[in-house]
C-alpha cells in the first residue's frame, strides 16, 4: 500500500489550518490544576445537587467533599489511589510522583490540622464521618498531626 504523501489532500481544508484551529481551541481552555484533599484534580469532580461525585481515572475515588489544598502546574500525578494514610494516601503519592517528575505545586492553604488546629506538619488520613482513622478510603480525608493521627 503507497501512502499519500499528503492526507489532507482528501480533505477541504489545509494542515495548517487543522493547527490553528487546534492551538486556539487548546489556549481557550482554563487550566485548572487545583487538587482536592482526597489527592484528585478538582476538575475530576462533579457536584450535582450538593453532593460530590470523583472520578479520576477509571476508578471511582468515594470524595464527599471537595476540599481544594494544593495548586499543581499538571495534574496528572494525581490520580492515584489511596491505601492507607500519610504516604500511601493519594494526596501523598501524588506530590511524590509530582517532585519526582520535577512538576511544580504548592499548597493553596496553610496546613494545619484538622483536630486540635495547631499548625505545622500535616497527614493525609482517610477519616470515618465521625473523624477516626481508618487506613482505606472512606470519602473523608483529613490533615492530621502525627499526634491526632494516633490518638484517632
Amino acid at each position: 500500500m503507497t501512502e499519500n504523501p499528503n492526507p489532507f489532500d482528501k480533505l477541504d481544508f489545509t494542515l495548517e489550518e487543522a493547527l490553528k484551529v487546534d492551538e486556539q481551541l487548546i489556549s481557550r481552555r482554563p487550566r485548572d490544576g487545583r487538587i482536592c484533599a482526597c489527592g484528585h484534580p478538582a476538575m475530576r469532580h462533579t457536584i450535582t445537587s450538593g453532593i460530590v461525585y470523583c472520578k479520576p481515572t477509571r476508578m471511582e475515588c468515594k470524595c464527599k467533599v471537595l476540599k481544594v489544598v494544593l495548586d499543581s502546574d499538571d495534574v496528572r500525578p494525581f490520580l492515584r489511589k489511596t491505601e492507607g494514610a500519610g504516604a500511601m494516601h493519594a494526596l501523598g503519592r501524588g506530590m511524590a510522583a509530582a517532585v519526582k517528575k520535577g512538576i511544580n505545586f504548592k499548597w493553596t492553604i496553610d496546613p494545619v490540622c484538622e483536630r486540635c488546629k495547631k499548625p505545622g506538619p500535616v497527614s493525609p488520613v482517610p477519616v470515618t464521618q465521625n473523624g477516626i482513622s481508618v487506613s482505606h478510603a472512606t470519602g473523608y480525608d483529613a490533615l492530621l498531626c502525627a499526634p491526632c493521627r494516633e490518638e484517632v
